[in-house]
């Protein structure tokens, strides 16, 4: 009797509680989530609108309705045919070097110019710096740019010869390496 009886007992069982998914879990679970997903984008879009707020302009509307003068000043440039051409290069203690040659459309160099440089990070709020170059050779202006980090940015050309339409606008993204 021993023997059979070994043979019919089972190993104890063990007892489990049965957690029941109720109405209450689920709305629970789900409002855990959707709150975790709320702060999260919190989180994000008030990051994202304190380190740069997106704005390019602070007259945005005023610069569309000066926008037909901008192409107008566009071709009236294209008209004069001149060449200019830039070289930025900067060294590596932080100083940038600007040069800038300008000819006709005869190909002689244009002399007396007010050529003026204007560097700006492009998603920065720090302030543009602005630049007047000096003429050294026949055509040829340059100036330099203390203290300026390596990365993207903007350089716009202004030159203009003191005649009434003759200017030259040229607007070119740079990057500096290390």
């Amino acid at each position: 009797m021993t023997a059979s009886h070994a043979a019919t007992t089972r190993p104890a069982e063990r007892t489990t509680t049965e957690r029941k998914v109720t109405g209450w879990t689920v709305l629970i679970w789900l409002g855990s989530f959707f709150f975790v997903m709320l702060v999260a984008n919190i989180f994000f879009v008030y990051f994202a609108l304190s380190s740069f707020p997106g704005v390019v302009t602070d007259r945005a509307y005023e610069a569309g309705q000066a926008y037909n003068g901008e192409i107008a000043a566009s071709r009236a440039q294209g008209e004069l045919n001149w060449s200019v051409n830039g070289d930025v290069t900067r060294n590596s203690d932080g100083i940038a070097r600007i040069e800038v040659s300008a000819l006709d459309a005869a190909g002689n160099p244009l002399t007396g110019l007010s050529v003026e440089a204007t560097l700006q990070r492009p998603a920065s709020p720090e302030p543009a710096r602005k630049l007047v170059l000096s003429e050294g050779e026949l055509g040829r202006y340059s100036a330099q740019a203390e203290d300026v980090a390596a990365g993207r940015w903007i350089l716009q050309l202004d030159a203009s010869s003191g005649t009434e339409g003759e200017t030259f606008r040229s607007q070119n993204r740079i990057f500096f390496s290390e």
